[in-house]
C-alpha cells in the first residue's frame, strides 16, 4: 500500500512516498536523501519508532504501521556542514555546568530594559531539567510576571557528533525546536551561548556571548545582556535573521552599543 509520509526537516516539509509491502527504513532513508540530499546515516528520525524503540534498517516499513499523512521530523547535516563543523578551534573549553553559579554571583535585575518585546525567550542549559528550574527560581526569573519564559530544554534535548579531528561534544540542535513549533524557524530564531560549539550545528543562528563570571566585583559594569537587548530590537523587523553576521553584533549600529 502507498502511503505519503512527510519529513520535516530545516524548517522545510518533504513529501515521501512510502510502498510499505517493499520498502524497508534504509530505502525510506534513501528517498529521503534524494529529496534533502543528507545521507542516511546522517538521518535521525526523531518519531519513527517499532514498540518504543528506533527500528533497525532493514525493518520493514508495514512493521511501523505508519498514519498516511503522519510527519516525521528529521536531524540531520549536509556533508558540507559537516566538514564545517570538524573546523572546530583548537582553543575549545571544557564542558561545564552552564548553570553552575554561586548563590552570591546572582544578579538578574527585573528591569524594563531586558523585557524584550519582540522574542519568547527559551533556556536551554546543558544540566538536568531540575537544575535548571531551580536555578531559574533563585534567579527569579520563573517568577517574574514580565519575562516571556516560552520553555525549558535541558541536556536531554541535545544530540551527540563526531568530529575527525576532535571526537565527540554535545551540541544544541535549533531542529529540534523547528520540528516541534513550525512558527519557530531558521529565519526568526537566535542563540546565544558563550561556547560556540553548542551552535554548531546551526552557526548561522549562534551569537557567542561573554561569560559573566564573579559576579561581586563585575554586576556593576557589566551591560553584555543589555547591550544585546537593543541589538534584539535592532533587528527584530529582519525578515531572516540567520544572513545577519552575529559575530559582528556589536558593530551592528553604527556608533556601536555603549
Amino acid at each position: 500500500m502507498m502511503k505519503t509520509i512527510t519529513v520535516k526537516w530545516n524548517g522545510k516539509e518533504y513529501d515521501i512516498e512510502v510502498d510499505e509491502a517493499v520498502m524497508t527504513v534504509r530505502d525510506f532513508k534513501n528517498a529521503i536523501e534524494k529529496q534533502t540530499c543528507v545521507k542516511p546515516h546522517r538521518q535521525k528520525l526523531l518519531n519513527l519508532k517499532l514498540k518504543g524503540k528506533t527500528p533497525d534498517d532493514d525493518t520493514k516499513m508495514v512493521a511501523i504501521s505508519l498514519r498516511p499523512g503522519t510527519k516525521i521530523m528529521m536531524m540531520g547535516s549536509l556533508e558540507a556542514s559537516v566538514e564545517e563543523v570538524q573546523r572546530i578551534p583548537e582553543d575549545l573549553p571544557p564542558v561545564i555546568n552552564d548553570l553552575d553559579i554561586e548563590e552570591e554571583e546572582v544578579a538578574i535585575e527585573n528591569r524594563s530594559e531586558y523585557l524584550l518585546k519582540n522574542y519568547d525567550i527559551v533556556i536551554w542549559s546543558a544540566t538536568s531539567m531540575k537544575w535548571i528550574k531551580e536555578k531559574m527560581k533563585l534567579l527569579g526569573v520563573s517568577s517574574h510576571p514580565d519575562y516571556k519564559i516560552t520553555f525549558y530544554l535541558d541536556s536531554l534535548a541535545m544530540i551527540t557528533i563526531e568530529t575527525q579531528k576532535y571526537g565527540v561534544i554535545e551540541v544544541k540542535p535549533l531542529g529540534v525546536v523547528w520540528g516541534k513549533y513550525e512558527h519557530y524557524t531558521q529565519q526568526n530564531t537566535i542563540m546565544f551561548d558563550d561556547l560556540r560549539r553548542n551552535f554548531l550545528m546551526n552557526p548561522q543562528n549562534g551569537l557567542k556571548i561573554r561569560a559573566f563570571r564573579q559576579a561581586h566585583q563585575n554586576r556593576a559594569t557589566d551591560r553584555e545582556l543589555l547591550r544585546l537587548a537593543w541589538y534584539l530590537e535592532d533587528i527584530a523587523e529582519v525578515s531572516d535573521i540567520s544572513t545577519l553576521n552575529h559575530s559582528k553584533w556589536e558593530h551592528y549600529r553604527k556608533d556601536g552599543y555603549n
